[in-house]
């Protein structure tokens, strides 16, 4: 019994920390999107443009140190990611996504 009551007592500390870093997360990509000279969707305009394909989802990237968005982009049933600079707009790399879901 004493158990259970160690385990009850822990869940609520855990799902707290696991909301604090989720907000922390959030408060990272809302500064990396107040430094960014470019939108979200101008990103998205250059990476349809750059792969000649249909952008269906983009985000900022927290795991840069500087704002970049990364944009997936189908084209001939390929996924394309795509990271557009945040500060320029410019492409500074595509990668095909090869996972299979």
């Amino acid at each position: 019994m004493a158990r259970l009551k160690t385990l009850l007592a822990t869940i609520p500390v855990l799902v707290g920390l696991a909301a604090g870093a989720a907000l922390a997360s959030d408060a990272e990509e809302i500064r990396m999107l107040a430094e960014a000279k470019i939108t979200l969707q101008q990103a998205i305009d250059v990476a349809q443009r750059h792969q000649g394909g249909q952008a269906f989802e983009a985000s900022i990237d927290d795991d840069s140190f500087q704002p970049v968005y990364e944009v997936s982009v189908v084209k001939d049933n390929r996924v394309y990611d795509v990271w557009v600079s945040g500060s320029d707009g410019k492409v500074l790399r595509v990668r095909e996504d090869t996972k299979k879901d």
